[in-house]
């Protein structure tokens, strides 16, 4: 009797063991959904940047491209990046400029954009090649951007471009879809 009392002992123990072993771990984390077409599409869609502004030394100039690749961030906000073209005038020169970086976007309301480019400036059958850094706020449709741009060459229109544009900070104000 004390031999199958031990044993019952045992066999009680191994089965309580044996059940903690095999037990399944409760995953707490959030189930993986797989990603939709939906969601894909949703990434890539190209937004669009369409913007007038004025400003100095630029007194018009209109900026068009696209924003996409878009990684949700929080609940209404996501980021991507963008590509835009950018025709600006001064009382003297046009500019032509071409550009990349980060956007973010809250809501469709608050649009802030930060990249470098390259641009060109036609002067006297010679084109001035330029590197820039810009940065761009858009609140509503209300939209204010800054462009610092330094001239790369030839040297007699780096000459002019920087006699011409004291310290290369361009600023504009304007309104964009």
């Amino acid at each position: 009797m004390k031999k199958e009392k031990f044993l019952s002992a045992v066999l009680i123990i191994l089965f309580i063991f044996t059940g903690s072993l095999f037990a399944q771990q409760a995953d707490n984390s959030p189930e993986k959904k797989p990603v939709s077409f939906d969601d894909v599409m949703e990434a890539i869609w190209p937004w669009p940047i369409l913007s007038l502004e004025t400003g100095y030394p630029e007194l018009f100039s209109f900026d068009i491209g696209i924003e996409t690749l878009f990684i949700p961030v929080g609940y209404e906000d996501r980021a991507g990046l963008y590509f835009c073209y950018s025709y600006g005038k001064s009382k003297n020169d046009s500019f032509h400029r071409f550009s990349t970086g980060v956007a973010y976007g809250f809501m469709g309301l608050l649009d802030v954009r930060v990249g470098l480019g390259v641009g060109l400036m036609p002067k006297n059958d010679d084109t001035l090649h330029t590197f820039f850094i810009e940065t761009s706020c858009r609140l509503f449709i209300l939209e204010i951007k800054a462009v610092y741009e330094r001239p790369r060459n030839p040297d007699n229109l780096v000459q002019y471009y920087n006699s011409t544009y004291d310290d290369g900070v361009k600023f504009k104000i304007g309104i964009s879809l």
